[in-house]
């Protein structure tokens, strides 16, 4: 086995077949840290993955690609969440209260809002299936 790694137990528990049973261990400082981070990120890459990417010219036949977060679009899409939610939580104030001001058409358009507005969430996180 080459200097610098250790032999991990991983490859005691698994299959024998198992390839990656070196492990090695690096320091970052926080700015190489974050720049790892969002390099990976960039590329859909776990950090694992992106490293292996670089030193080897591949991934790896296994890697699974992240998909990329657009956290502008998410934060929008949570404030619509909340709008959302309130407006169901006013809804259920009034019929809690005994209102019957509210037809069946309000609430179904504040849970079609809800569900909208969620799919648009798992969609920016990058979930194919929606609601």
């Amino acid at each position: 086995m080459p200097d610098g790694f250790a032999k991990g137990s991983a490859s005691v528990r698994r299959t024998e077949k198992r390839q990656r049973n070196c492990k090695t261990d690096t320091r970052w400082s926080p700015d190489e840290f974050s720049a790892l981070n969002d390099r990976a990120q960039e590329t859909g890459l776990s950090r694992n993955a992106y490293i292996r990417a670089a030193v080897l010219g591949t991934p790896g036949p296994r890697a699974r690609r992240t998909p990329p977060v657009n956290a502008e679009a998410l934060g929008r899409a949570t404030v619509a969440l909340n709008k959302a939610g309130n407006n169901l939580n006013q809804i259920a104030h009034v019929l809690n209260a005994g209102g019957s001001g509210l037809t069946s058409r309000e609430c179904f358009a504040a849970l079609a809002e809800v569900r909208a507005v969620l799919s648009r969430i798992l969609e920016i996180l990058g979930h194919k299936d929606s609601l």
